[in-house]
């Protein structure tokens, strides 16, 4: 059975620790170390994300806790995650600097 880690509990992906074929069961591992399960609708290469959800288009993609895209199709439960489906998120990482003394 494949399995796939569900990093943050915001997180809408997991990301797959091996190939998975359409209509395999895959055990989603939580952060927590819970477990839970989801049907492959789609073949998803190693390391890529499957959805846990549908992600409606225009909605917001998360991994590791953080908004990594936008869904630019309906991205249905099961399903690969990837360049193909989600808009990167551009960040201005400067912006998010909190220097030694100041305060945000």
């Amino acid at each position: 059975m494949s399995k796939a880690l569900h990093i943050h509990p915001k997180d809408n992906t997991a990301v797959c620790t091996s190939e998975v074929k359409a209509g395999e069961e895959v055990e989603i591992i939580d952060s927590d170390g819970s477990r839970s399960f989801i049907k492959a609708e789609s073949s998803i290469p190693f390391c890529n994300k499957i959805a846990l959800t549908g992600i409606q288009e225009g909605g917001e993609v998360f991994k590791y806790g953080e908004v990594i895209g936008k869904a630019i199709a309906f991205i249905p439960k099961g399903t690969l995650v990837n360049h193909l489906n989600i808009a990167s998120q551009p960040r201005s990482y400067a912006d998010e600097y909190v220097l030694e003394g100041e305060q945000k």
